[in-house]
């Protein structure tokens, strides 16, 4: 009898720890169901602002691939009426999609998104970057026999040899870049473009996305090419060209015909103010067939004919 009674407490303690299994799945699959496959927390629509409305159609990419870590493609599989429901609120909230997007597209400089929950659309506020500068990085070529060759900067040519020649590369490999001296997009070289042409003699490789050049430093870029587009200029700038990454000396191109030697640190409307000086001195075809004007030793100031 004993026997009995003990055997059937446990059968019966059995039951119920199958039924509290059973309860505890059941309320997580359910708890699963909801955050994932339920048609009630999913992204529905996403709504471009500022840029191509054809970019919602790749946000949509993403949230359904992180979406997999969530829910495995065989889920789908085996519930195929839940197929649509990929792009749940838990994937979007536990998942950094600004800024993946921004790395993956730098030619978009700010991003907002707003989940409307109630109503599952997700609105995305975009911000593209503004060409405001054409970025070339200039190359040279240093023949060391007739089988190799290899680039190099402008100041790495006089470790060179007497048998080493030098000569500097055609291709350019130009970039959009921004005010903030981000490159966000490749370009064609285009010769005298209204966009401000800064040209850099440089061996490493570039990626889009890289600050090239400091905010500050660029304003101060910025500021020879606005005072010289002003109307009392006496000369109107091509190009810059720049050979050493930390500025401390810069060749302006000019439309006249020669080039300025110029110290970033300087005042340049002073230096416009000497240039104008130097133009009322010279007859027009004199001034036009300079060289250069070094205005790197201020008060001091060299010609070359």
């Amino acid at each position: 009898m004993r026997r009995t009674r003990h055997t059937s407490r446990i059968y019966w303690l059995r039951v119920k720890i199958f039924f509290i299994i059973l309860l505890i799945f059941s309320f997580f699959s359910l708890v699963y169901w909801v955050l994932f496959l339920s048609p009630y927390l999913q992204i529905k629509e996403i709504t471009i602002e500022g840029f191509n409305q054809d970019f919602s159609k790749k946000i949509e990419l993403i949230l359904e691939q992180n979406n997999l870590r969530f829910t495995p493609f065989l889920i789908y599989e085996i519930f195929p009426q839940y197929i649509e429901n990929n792009k749940s609120y838990i994937s979007f909230i536990f998942f950094d999609l600004k800024n993946f997007i921004l790395r993956q597209y730098p030619e978009i400089e700010e991003m907002d998104m707003d989940l409307n929950i109630k109503e599952g659309v997700l609105a995305v506020n975009i911000k593209q970057r503004v060409i405001d500068f054409l970025l070339c990085d200039q190359y040279e070529i240093v023949s060391l026999n007739q089988d190799e060759s290899v680039l190099l900067n402008q100041d790495e040519s006089v470790l060179l040899n007497q048998d080493e020649s030098v000569s500097f590369s055609e291709d350019r490999d130009c970039y959009y870049m921004d005010k903030n001296g981000i490159i966000f997009e490749k370009a064609l070289e285009t010769q005298g473009s209204f966009i401000s042409q800064i040209v850099f003699f440089k061996t490493g490789k570039r990626f889009l996305g890289d600050e090239v050049i400091s905010r500050d430093k660029l304003e101060k870029l910025d500021k020879i090419f606005i005072l010289a587009k002003e109307k009392e200029s006496p000369i109107s700038i091509d190009f810059l060209e720049i050979k050493e990454e930390n500025f401390s000396s810069l060749k302006i191109i000019v439309n006249e015909g020669f080039y300025i030697l110029y110290n970033l640190s300087d005042d340049f409307s002073e230096i416009l103010k000497i240039i104008t000086g130097i133009k009322e001195q010279k007859t027009e075809d004199d001034f036009s067939n300079l060289e250069y004007i070094d205005c790197r030793y201020l008060p001091k100031i060299y010609l070359s004919n």
